[in-house]
């Protein structure tokens, strides 16, 4: 059979890069205007995430109903793996609605907080995952909900907070994919259905990743970020469920490979605004990756640290794999390893401009 793939992928991102650019140029859209938070000093469109993740849904619907044009692409076919993709993309959906909602009205942090933790609930009564905590401790599924639902729903906001550099959140996501490939390796390698709902979403994203690029003329706005939040912490959920013959189960330590730095970064500044009783949820330009984009260096010096340290992660990873070293102590090198990096960053980037 003649896979229509090659061409879908090349069709796909001239697509994206069309629609990108005609809303880049155009007289209507959504506009960033700078504030004490912001890294950029001009009007900015934002809401990218209205053209890019309907164009991710639409794509895998298609693909769904015509599994025979992706080929080598699998999608999940059977009938409770549908029911859960449909789950997935409806889930989506809602995100990016609620996070555009937000970018043109501002929607008050409680109210937002309270849908999003609806729907990541509702989301997990319905798709009953399997997940290990810490490697076979025994949870009830009332209490698995729950921890999942504030888990999951912090994440989602921590994707938010740093989306705000240039390229930051793209880089990261591409590069600790990698990662997941060697954490699931029957899910997130070729010929699987996360590397195949990987390779859609970034392909999806061309035109996005083109006009992101510092200095960047489109932000994604949270009907990006909250979609692509939800999308990344939900899929390792059916790992086990879609894949029974190889035995793998994500475990919640695993999510830590997701963005290693974004955790660190976002938790620990989080713990300090909270002992210095500050708003959780006011701007603010406390994060070290905007620290690091205050100095000389500014957004391409702070972008290429990250990368080059989350490659740095996933290099140790791979070895630590390679020699078959357990998870569980793979998992604390390497978050000791990003601990210690993250802190010594800390330490030498001077502090400015305090908002």
């Amino acid at each position: 059979m003649v896979s229509f793939l090659p061409l879908m992928i090349a069709i796909l991102a001239i697509l994206s890069l069309i629609l990108h650019t005609f809303y880049v140029y155009s007289r209507f859209g959504v506009k960033d205007v700078p504030n004490e938070r912001s890294l950029h000093d001009v009007v900015t469109k934002k809401s990218g995430g209205m053209f890019f993740i309907p164009l991710f849904l639409t794509v895998l619907l298609g693909l769904l109903f015509y599994p025979q044009i992706g080929g080598s692409f699998p999608l999940p076919i059977e009938p409770f793996q549908r029911i859960d993709i449909y789950l997935l993309l409806a889930g989506i959906f809602l995100f990016c609605v609620l996070g555009f909602i937000d970018d043109l009205y501002h929607l008050s942090p409680r109210l937002r907080l309270f849908l999003e933790l609806a729907v990541v609930a509702l989301f997990l009564i319905w798709v009953s995952p399997e997940i290990l905590f810490l490697e076979g401790i025994a949870v009830p599924k009332p209490i698995q909900v729950f921890i999942l639902t504030i888990f999951i729903v912090f994440a989602v906001n921590l994707v938010n907070f740093m989306d705000g550099m240039d390229w930051y959140l793209v880089t990261t996501l591409f590069i600790s994919f990698f990662s997941l490939s060697l954490v699931s390796p029957h899910f997130y390698t070729i010929g699987n259905y996360g590397y195949s709902l990987y390779v859609i979403l970034f392909v999806s994203m061309f035109g996005f990743i083109f006009y992101n690029f510092p200095k960047a003329k489109l932000f994604m706005g949270d009907s990006g970020s909250l979609a692509l939040g939800f999308f990344v912490m939900v899929l390792p959920l059916f790992v086990g469920k879609w894949d029974r013959s190889n035995f793998e189960i994500w475990d919640i330590t695993s999510y830590f490979y997701l963005f290693p730095y974004f955790w660190l970064d976002g938790v620990f500044t989080l713990i300090k605004r909270f002992f210095q009783k500050k708003h959780l949820f006011s701007a603010h330009r406390e994060h070290l990756f905007q620290r690091i984009t205050e100095t000389k260096l500014g957004k391409i010096g702070s972008l290429s640290i990250f990368s080059i340290l989350n490659l740095i992660i996933v290099c140790i990873h791979f070895v630590l794999k390679t020699y078959e070293v357990s998870n569980i102590l793979t998992f604390t090198f390497l978050f000791l390893f990003a601990s210690m990096s993250y802190g010594i960053l800390w330490t030498l980037i001077p502090r400015k401009n305090l908002a």
